[in-house]
Parts: C-alpha cells; structure tokens; sequence
C-alpha cells in the first residue's frame, strides 16, 4: 500500500473510510470459544464432510494410520508432520513396511509429491463450528503437502481445535506477526467440484480421501 501511496503522490497514513466494525459473537459464531464440546462437534462436522475421524492417544496412532492406508496401493508416503515425525516414528515406521518415504524439505520433495498415493501431515488448527482443518504455508510446510496426494492423513492434537476461523485466522495473525503467510487454506474435506449441470467430482483439486487422527494427550 506504501508504493501505492507514493506512486499517487500521498503521504501520511492512509485515511480508514469506516472503522472495523466490531465482532458480535451471537452474529458471527456458532460455537463460543470457550465451549467444552469443542472436540465432539469437530469431529461430527468432520464426518458429515467426509473425512473419517479417530481419536486416539501416540501409542495407538500407528495402528490407526496403518488402517487408513490399508485400501490403497501406497507405494511412495509424503510426510510433512512437524514434531509429530519424530514422536511417532513415522519414518522408520513406513520405511520398514517397505513403503518409500519421502520427506517435506527433502531436495526435489516438491516435485516428489506427484508421485505419492499418499501424505501424512500435521495442520495449524482444527475449525469445531464446521470440522475443518486450517492449514498454512511456510518454510517447513509446502502447499503441495495437502494437495497433491490423493490420500491425505492429519495429525490434530485435540488442544489444536479451535472455535471457528476467527480464532483460526486470529491464531495465525499472533503467530505470524505482521508477516501474515503466503497462503492459507481451509480444508472441508475431499476436494469436490460440479460442472454446469452438477455432476459432482471428487478429488478433482486435491485429496480425493481425507482422514483425521485426533490427538488425546
């Protein structure tokens, strides 16, 4: 905006023509954001969108992630989990079942990606008012992670679902500073689009299955 504002030789502050209006909670939300069903309704909001949700505690997540690879030819794993990697042992894990792993921040990864059946990734927050993942791009966490692989698992810690997008996009905003990331996305699910006469297609721009662990402790 400064380049902007120079270009059209103006100077000072820009001058807000309305303030922000102010945020209502009984107009905007649907879910308070101190609610203790959090986790309950995300996980319900999330199943009517198609993921298929377990919740469980680490020492029975590999298991878990095993069943939901179970229907499918996966040849080549895209893991883009965080600390959840390490913790779980993701990488050895896979590799002894003879399945080729593949790295986010390996060279060539973003290429590599095309060639997965498969991602396993972690998110920034679960969305409880309609059982969405936010997620968002950065150094260590590459677009192509959640959309390239017609198979995507998350990893949600259960402390990690928020109310709904205002405390999502807030989150990211504290987070980020005032360096906002290159790209945020909401996930609702398997990726579905429809023609002129709506005939829907599933996995046209993305995972065409999506599954969800929720992390207890």
């Amino acid at each position: 905006m400064a380049r902007v504002q120079n270009a059209l030789g103006r100077t000072g502050p820009p001058a807000l023509t309305t303030p922000r209006p102010e945020l209502v909670d009984a107009l905007v939300r649907q879910v308070a954001a101190d609610d203790p069903n959090r986790v309950a309704r995300f996980i319900e909001r999330a199943g009517k969108n198609g993921v298929t949700v377990r919740q469980a505690a680490p020492p029975a997540i590999l298991a878990i992630l095993d069943e939901f690879l179970s229907p499918y030819s996966v040849e080549r794993l895209l893991i883009n989990a965080g600390a959840w990697e390490a913790q779980l042992g993701l990488h050895a894990h896979f590799t002894a079942a003879g399945k080729t792993v593949v790295r986010w921040g390996d060279t060539n990864c973003s290429a590599d990606a095309f060639d997965c059946q498969a991602a396993i990734t972690d998110c920034r927050y679960g969305l409880a008012d309609t059982g969405a993942f936010l997620v968002a791009s950065s150094p260590t966490f590459g677009r192509s992670s959640t959309l390239t692989p017609p198979v995507h698992i998350v990893l949600l810690p259960r402390e990690d679902i928020l109310a709904d997008m205002v405390d999502g996009l807030a989150a990211i905003a504290r987070e980020s500073g005032p360096l906002l990331p290159s790209n945020v996305v909401i996930i609702n699910g398997p990726s579905k689009t429809s023609d002129i006469e709506s005939n829907l297609v599933t996995g046209v721009h993305g995972p065409k299955y999506v599954y969800a662990v929720v992390i207890d402790g």
